[in-house]
């Protein structure tokens, strides 16, 4: 019987500008302002695990933790490997595996990277610096299983490191090293150095942007949202300062109430504060923070303040004398206070909506339709892969509904690139309706050979119709791209041994159970296979 699997993130390409030049170039000129920025969280924000750069130290005192339901022990060693096992079982799955990369500072977490023949994916370890331990990954709390497959994309590694090396035409295959400058380089806010370094040209100033191109720079990272969704022919890509966020993508929100306290959404929540809305644009994330340094603990509240009193004046604070005596002069403690995060556990961050009255703030309705964020646009395409994408994401049934026609209406229009394309192939597949689904699958992987979910697709559909060798193409096909989808690994199987390919099969049975120990498909069939 053929399985099925989830549609995971597609692929679109991902480009770095040629004319990068590095820090150690920065430095030749620049030499105080790189060693400042160097000891920054944001130049620290990857790297290769126990480099002596690599900022902060982990501890192992306490290393071992279990998932919330108690299946599987994890234990950390100081070598950075970590041991996994299954609890309660009368056969005991367990396994090893090395941590090669990290990602996150170390300010509030640093979750790690599993390198697997070039292909990068994150850990389920984590090490928490509030509580100085470690635990389970953001998204991974409540499995009861060993998830060693989870995709790092070069749209997320983006955001940790600089220069990355990805594969073209790859899920999350990477060059070695798979970045080429640790944490975020100076040339991620003032753009390409080549020109600059050859005297032929300035470096961007943030701060002398328009507001537009000045605060796109920041959003990159720190502007979540709901959903982002690049448009139809761009690619997911740095963005080169200067330039508009917006015209590579479009950030989605919930429509009709403010956002969760989330970790990579800053930019949101600042633009709630009645701070922002009140400066015509001339607040920015610059003008309470300097990229280049970060003020020492213990000078933290008075650098702080002194960002608030040049727009305030002492006597604009209310506070009563109980609370003045428990947070002396720190405007940040009852205006910007640090809480838990709606996105992962055990961490909390600064919330930069800067509420005159501290508390919570509403959470969006789960329901509320999803809407573009000021000044960015979507089209049809871009809406509908919006919904298609938060209803995969998030199981959510009325998403889905939402998705379906948008997705229907940009295939009818012409709009709809290879990747909406998918996504409402796969919605047709999922209602048994494959008169349309077929057809849609064959023209994704006619228009953009890296569509993996539909070579996986396609081959369930040879294979139904007893195009045994087809099935086995698409799916090679679908495994170069990201090699990581087990049941297509065990159809995989299925198809060598129908052909009287013990050896590969069992070779692709032996594959899926390095990267899934757990993976009950794959068990059963290779106990099936003589030795």
């Amino acid at each position: 019987m053929l399985r099925r699997f989830a549609l995971a993130l597609l692929v679109a390409p991902i480009v770095f500008c040629a004319d990068y030049v590095g820090n150690k170039a920065c430095a030749a000129c620049h030499s105080a302002i790189v060693r400042s920025y160097l000891r920054t969280p944001m130049a620290q924000s990857s790297g290769k695990v126990g480099t002596p750069d690599a900022g902060l130290r982990e501890t192992f005192d306490q290393t071992e933790f279990r998932d919330t339901r108690g299946a599987f022990s994890y234990k950390v060693a100081p070598d950075y490997r970590f041991e996994f096992t299954q609890q309660r079982a009368s056969e005991p799955i367990a396994g090893v595996r090395a941590l090669a990369w990290f990602i996150g500072s170390g300010a509030a977490a640093r979750t790690f990277l599993i390198d697997d023949g070039g292909f990068l994916f994150e850990s389920p370890v984590t090490y928490y610096r509030q509580s100085a331990s470690w635990k389970a990954s953001p998204g991974f709390e409540g499995l009861d299983y060993p998830y060693l497959t989870r995709p790092v994309v070069p749209g997320c590694l983006q955001c940790h490191a600089s220069a990355i090396q990805a594969k073209p035409g790859t899920l999350n295959a990477y060059g070695t090293p798979p970045f080429l400058e640790n944490g975020v380089s100076c040339e991620r806010c003032h753009g390409p150095g080549g020109d600059h370094v050859a005297g032929r040209g300035k470096m961007v100033n943030p701060a002398k942007l328009a507001p537009a191109g000045r605060d796109s720079i920041c959003a990159q990272c720190h502007l979540s949202g709901e959903v982002r969704v690049v448009k139809a022919g761009q690619a997911d890509r740095a963005l080169t300062p200067g330039s508009l966020l917006s015209s590579d993508l479009t950030v989605f929100i919930r429509a009709g109430s403010p956002s969760d306290l989330r970790v990579t959404s800053h930019v949101e929540n600042l633009d709630q504060s009645a701070c922002m809305r009140a400066s015509g644009g001339r607040m920015w994330c610059g003008t309470c923070h300097d990229p280049h340094t970060t003020p020492a603990p213990a000078e933290k509240a008075a650098y702080f303040r002194s960002k608030c009193l040049s727009c305030h004046q002492p006597q604009d604070c209310h506070a009563t004398a109980e609370t003045r005596a428990a947070n002396g002069d720190n405007c940040t403690a009852c205006h910007m206070p640090r809480g838990a995060t709606s996105d992962i556990q055990h961490v909390v961050f600064t919330d930069h909506s800067i509420r005159r009255k501290p508390g919570a703030g509403a959470s969006p309705a789960s329901g509320a339709a999803l809407v573009p964020y000021p000044s960015y646009t979507a089209t049809t395409r871009d809406l509908a892969l919006a919904y298609a994408v938060v209803a995969l994401r998030d199981h959510n049934t009325a998403d889905r509904e939402r998705a379906f026609p948008l997705l229907r209406q940009s295939a009818e229009n012409g709009t709809a690139d290879a990747q909406a394309l998918a996504y409402l192939a796969e919605f047709y597949r999922d209602g048994k309706d494959d008169a349309h689904a077929l057809p849609l699958y064959q023209e994704v992987w006619r228009m953009d050979r890296r569509q993996y979910a539909a070579a996986a697709a396609l081959g369930a559909y040879a294979m139904q119709r007893g195009n045994t060798a087809d099935a086995i193409r698409f799916w090679q096909d679908a495994l170069a791209l990201n090699p990581a989808m087990i049941l297509v690994r065990v159809n995989l199987a299925q198809a060598l041994l129908r052909v009287g390919n013990t050896g590969e099969a069992r070779g692709a049975l032996e594959k899926a159970l390095d990267l899934n120990p757990a993976s009950p498909e794959a068990r059963a069939l290779l106990a099936r296979i003589p030795k």
